[in-house]
């Protein structure tokens, strides 16, 4: 990633380049997400520039940079992306390294823990030269991450998958809380710029929620209950 000039001088170059404007004039406040924050190693540019600060999102999935959208300094923003261009990945595969690990298919055990989180944690792989996308567990992700997968063959990307919540979207002391199907529908779009058709395979953005409201009952064979 660029880091040689001045913050400043990139975004200034940033909102020159930034012709493509977001893909509705007009958003109700319910789809828009403001005054998030990022301290780093999420967001870039699309020149490439590490993004730190304010940042809101949208309900298409639009990311752009400041609190709320500002026509003068709102930049795009997308993920930050540490895997090699698929064009130059799929050039390397003469490259491809005898004896890797071959992906195997995974789905999620959601457990107690998960549950008082609010969330777990998805992981998927992609092989750069081909459509399919499957979804592996962490031991895998990490095996990606040593080089036990070919890099010139594959991409991953996690997720962070919202389980507990809301089903509506409420707001608290004026603070917009967005739904649990909301919160992973953005997710999926965020996901999609990187690693493009998830989105057709996260069709349920409420898939293994679980009502943490729910009363366990007491268990009448204990000792004083």
């Amino acid at each position: 990633m660029h880091g040689k000039l001045p913050l400043n001088v990139f975004l200034e170059l940033e909102l020159q380049v930034n012709i493509m404007a977001r893909l509705r004039l007009h958003y109700t406040p319910n789809q828009i997400t403001k005054g998030l924050y990022t301290t780093g190693s999420v967001w870039q540019t699309e020149l490439g520039l590490e993004y730190i600060g304010a940042y809101h999102t949208y309900v298409t999935g639009e990311v752009y940079s400041e609190s709320e959208w500002n026509s003068t300094k709102s930049v795009k923003l997308i993920p930050i992306v540490y895997e090699e261009k698929t064009v130059t990945a799929y050039k390397q595969l003469k490259t491809i390294t005898p004896g890797k690990r071959t992906p195997q298919s995974y789905t999620p055990i959601v457990t107690q823990n998960d549950r008082v989180a609010g969330f777990i944690t998805r992981y998927f792989i992609k092989k750069t030269n081909e459509l399919k996308i499957i979804e592996i567990n962490l031991e895998q992700f990490n095996a990606y991450l040593s080089n036990e997968f070919d890099k010139n063959l594959y991409q991953t990307i996690s997720i962070k998958w919202i389980i507990t919540g809301s089903l509506e979207t409420q707001y608290k002391n004026g603070v917009k809380i967005p739904s649990v199907a909301q919160q992973n529908l953005t997710a999926i779009q965020v996901a999609q710029q990187t690693m493009p058709g998830i989105i057709s395979i996260l069709t349920n953005p409420i898939q293994y929620y679980s009502d943490v409201d729910i009363i366990v009952p007491r268990d009448i064979n204990g000792l004083n209950s």
